[in-house]
């Protein structure tokens, strides 16, 4: 009986070892070479950690490849999205404006690696260290678009529960409250955070968000177990659209919100 099939992220972990050792390299030296630590390629070759599309451009490069380990890096993406989140990642890519509200966790576009990690790890347990750092490398190329000269504006509702709850452990979650709090006086990404105290509002119904494009309809994604719908009929989109924005103004304004993030992060300093 043969063994189960390699994941990409193996795949690349082992031609990043293969071209290595064959060029005599150590995996420092091989860092210095494309602007990475050596801790960074032994995390990397033992699948603890997703490659980023630069480490992959840097290996092509310094190995001598015909975008070997780009094409790895991309099988690793693939495989990395569900099919029905598949079609989500182009609008995301090309959308002007995103807006969405989030009850339960904070939105993949604003998640630290830790904390992503964290919630991948525990909602997949019967998945090897391999499969779930293909998920989160693959989140965190998403992220990528906030570094583009022209990145989307973020403008998110969170419920006050996320800011609240841990994942994973302490370190991990105050680090990702260290990243909202610091993402939203940036500029670019808008947080409103919708408080224990709200009254009427429609956001039960689970996650949604809205894509706005500069030359094409809106469209929108809602999300539920393991599955998630794209809407594009445009009454349908009318009225999520509605309901983001009724939940918007049930929230804190991003100004009492982002007090409110720095409260909580303090409170969680103290105990």
């Amino acid at each position: 009986m043969t063994g189960a099939e390699p994941t990409p992220l193996a795949t690349f972990a082992a031609e990043v070892r293969a071209q290595r050792n064959r060029l005599g390299w150590s995996q420092i030296a091989l860092g210095e070479k494309i602007g990475y630590p050596g801790s960074f390629v032994s995390d990397v070759e033992r699948c603890e950690r997703p490659p980023s599309a630069d480490f992959a451009r840097g290996c092509d490069r310094e190995f001598g490849l015909p975008e070997t380990m780009v094409r790895l890096h991309a099988l690793i993406q693939r495989n990395a999205y569900p099919a029905w989140f598949s079609l989500v990642v182009p609008l995301e890519r090309k959308a002007a404006r995103i807006h969405g509200w989030q009850p339960f966790v904070v939105p993949g576009l604003l998640q630290t690696e830790e904390y992503a990690r964290e919630l991948i790890r525990v909602s997949r347990p019967q998945d090897s260290v391999a499969a779930v750092e293909e998920l989160v490398a693959a989140r965190m190329e998403r992220q990528a678009i906030l570094e583009r000269d022209d990145p989307p504006l973020l403008w998110y509702v969170l419920d006050e529960g996320i800011l609240h709850r841990v994942v994973g452990s302490a370190e991990v979650t105050n680090a990702q409250l260290d990243r909202l709090v610091t993402a939203a006086p940036a500029g670019g990404t808008v947080i409103q955070v919708l408080p224990f105290s709200a009254g009427d509002q429609p956001g039960a119904d689970g996650p949604l968000t809205v894509y706005e494009f500069p030359d094409a309809p809106a469209a929108c994604y809602t999300e539920c177990y393991r599955g998630g719908r794209l809407v594009e009929e445009t009454s349908e989109v009318a009225d999520m659209i509605t309901s983001v924005s009724m939940i918007r103004a049930a929230a804190l304004s991003p100004r009492a919100s982002l007090e409110l993030m720095r409260r909580i992060r303090r409170e969680r300093d103290e105990r």
